[in-house]
């Protein structure tokens, strides 16, 4: 019960904080989101019964969302793309290194008290971003904050050394260039909504996209949460599930480089899919064969979810890319919702089918994304008007017509 109710806070603290936080700002809703953890991490250790420890964790899986949803956003939209996959990837293992402390200090400190308060107390630090993290250029840019932007620059060619005086006319003329009346006229009718995910120039990504967050974030919870059932020692499992998260970072930030975001989607995806396939064929009393199998699809799905952050900030525009992480989310939580009843689904069928079938349905996914376009070495669209252009023809000579 605890499990569904935390990813159901995830699930519509995706959907919300991902709107609110095109239409508001990153910043704002990444320190609204870090209170709000903070707030409910202490009350649910004041919890009295059940119900208000239920009510705590939803509200802070709510909150939580600033990490899976704001960060890719704000990541993909201060970096380069030439180091974007990096920085994309490698922010995430500060999860992959706790995954691989908790079984350790669960071990040492059983009680769930204290074991919670360890967990809730380094987010304090995180408010230092109130000082340190300022807003997007892509956000203000899209939302036509031009004296905001002109500031945030001129400070970043301050700290980076740079030719002030070169630096004011290049700011100057990139703003110019980029008016506020006719970027508020491409924008018009723009505005943040999960609506415009369904743009006719944007329907097939965002089915494809979704169909992929959706079986992704079930294989990796139904293999991440279920390990115990194939034996062995459940400390060992869990930290296994955090450790295979640092070669899969290193291998995916070379592939995706070299191959791209896409591909290394499709891969991701596909391989997940076969190690699930053939879990199903390997005997009950082949326990370590079955846990490196597992560990295995834990390493293509954790790159799958790596990749899918990045590729998803890079497939929308500005105006609608935190909208689509978050909607995105959303939906891997309803993946995410079902892998804990994996026995309940296997005794109204068959075993073999809630991991087989999703199998199945990775693979199929994986062959889907190459229907998506290639993001690498590509600048990331502020609006629908520049998505669109992209989309638009280019006519070398005249036989074309």
């Amino acid at each position: 019960m605890a499990k569904t109710v935390f990813m159901l806070g995830i699930l519509f603290g995706s959907l919300i904080n991902g709107q609110l936080s095109d239409r508001f700002g990153r910043r704002k809703i990444v320190i609204f989101c870090i209170i709000l953890f903070l707030i409910f991490g202490f009350l649910t250790l004041l919890s009295t019964n059940i119900i208000i420890f239920l009510v705590c964790r939803f509200v802070l899986a709510f909150g939580i969302t600033s990490v899976f949803v704001i960060s890719p956003a704000i990541l993909s939209e201060i970096v380069s793309f030439e180091y974007r996959t990096i920085y994309c990837f490698t922010y995430g293992r500060g999860l992959a290194l706790t995954l691989m402390l908790t079984p350790l200090i669960a071990w040492l400190i059983p009680n769930w008290f204290w074991l919670h308060l360890i967990f809730t107390l380094p987010w304090i630090s995180l408010l230092c971003v109130h000082w340190f993290l300022p807003e997007t250029p892509g956000w203000l840019l899209a939302n036509g904050k031009f004296s905001e932007l002109e500031e945030l620059l001129l400070y970043a060619a301050k700290k980076n050394r740079k030719d002030m005086q070169k630096a004011k006319g290049e700011i100057s003329d990139y703003i110019a260039h980029h008016s506020q009346e006719k970027l508020m006229k491409e924008n018009k009718d723009e505005k943040a909504s999960v609506l415009g995910l369904l743009r006719p120039t944007m329907r097939k990504n965002t089915i494809i996209i979704f169909f992929c967050w959706f079986i992704n974030s079930y294989n990796y919870y139904l293999l991440s949460w279920n390990t115990n059932d194939f034996g062995g020692d459940p400390y060992w499992s869990f930290f296994f599930t955090g450790l295979v998260e640092f070669p899969e970072m290193i291998i995916y930030i070379f592939l995706c480089r070299r191959v791209g975001n896409r591909w290394g989607l499709a891969i991701a995806n596909v391989m997940s899919g076969i190690f699930l396939v053939a879990l199903v064929c390997i005997p009950a009393d082949k326990v370590w064969l079955k846990i490196l199998f597992s560990v295995c699809g834990i390493f293509f799905s954790t790159a799958s979810f790596d990749t899918n952050y990045v590729y998803t900030s890079e497939l929308f525009p500005t105006v609608m890319r935190n909208a689509a992480l978050g909607s995105g989310s959303t939906v891997a939580r309803i993946g995410a919702l079902l892998a804990p009843f994996v026995h309940q689904l296997g005794d109204m069928t068959y075993p073999w089918v809630p991991i087989a079938v999703p199998g199945v349905l990775s693979i199929m996914s994986g062959f889907l994304i190459l229907l998506l376009p290639e993001t690498k070495g590509k600048t990331l669209s502020d609006t629908f008007t520049q998505e669109e252009v992209k989309k638009v023809p280019v006519i070398k000579n005249r036989n074309e017509l």
